[in-house]
């Protein structure tokens, strides 16, 4: 398998804030992981993509566009 131009293309996202580069349709559940949160087995973290949360059912079938403004939001016991 050859590897096209399209999947070498890496495209600028907003990640919590922060500017990020990603590979061109990276997967929603590879960002989790950079972020050391694990879909499969983490509670209590919810993910909105340009304002719009994501469902956690929905995670594996979302992957990021250029321009994309994602927010990780992770519950914290205490106050």
């Amino acid at each position: 398998m050859s590897t096209t131009e399209s999947d070498a293309e890496t495209v600028q996202i907003t990640v919590n804030g922060d500017d990020r580069s990603v590979p061109h349709r990276y997967p929603l559940t590879d960002l989790l992981h950079d972020l050391n949160v694990d879909p499969e087995s983490v509670s209590g973290v919810a993910v909105a993509i340009n304002e719009s949360v994501v469902r956690r059912q929905d995670w594996s079938d979302v992957t990021l566009a250029e321009g994309d403004t994602v927010e990780v939001i992770t519950a914290q016991q205490g106050g």
